[in-house]
């Protein structure tokens, strides 16, 4: 199971902000998140079945307020990647929950530009990247400790 983060990067377009566990999600789906996040979706939720892989990818497209980004918003997509038989609703409740954490979090529109050169040694954008990293690794181990106790009721 991970937790990804996409966001539209200014220069490069889609990319992958942060992913937890921090263990390499394979190729093929990483274009595959970034190709999503760029379809023209009216719905700001989806889910993906990619049946030959046997997943389930689970996303949630945010715009986050940004008095930095050109617009107003940073862009981003927090994706759910699971094996298919998890159930979708508890899933969305835990997406929508995790959202909620990242845009309640003071400037957090600092983080996506952790890798500025005009930014990098502001100490707000450092800490911004490092709560979100905590939301999405607190909220991801929370969800397995859920489903695992799930299973032995």
């Amino acid at each position: 199971m991970h937790l990804v983060l996409t966001y539209f990067d200014r220069l490069r377009g889609p990319s992958i902000f942060l992913s937890y566990p921090e263990i390499e999600i394979e190729e093929d789906i990483i274009n595959k998140l970034i190709k999503f996040f760029d379809l023209d979706i009216n719905e700001t939720f989806f889910e993906i079945v990619l049946i030959n892989k046997n997943k389930k990818i689970i996303n949630l497209y945010i715009e986050i307020p940004s008095e930095w980004a050109r617009g107003n918003k940073e862009m981003v997509m927090l994706s759910l990647i699971m094996k298919k038989t998890y159930p979708s609703e508890l899933l969305y409740a835990f997406i929508v929950e995790t959202s909620h954490k990242i845009l309640k979090t003071n400037n957090v529109y600092k983080a996506f530009y952790k890798d500025d050169d005009h930014f990098n040694d502001n100490i707000e954008v450092f800490l911004a990247h490092e709560q979100i990293r905590l939301i999405l690794f607190d909220s991801l181990n929370a969800l397995i400790s859920r489903l695992e106790s799930k299973k032995k009721v």
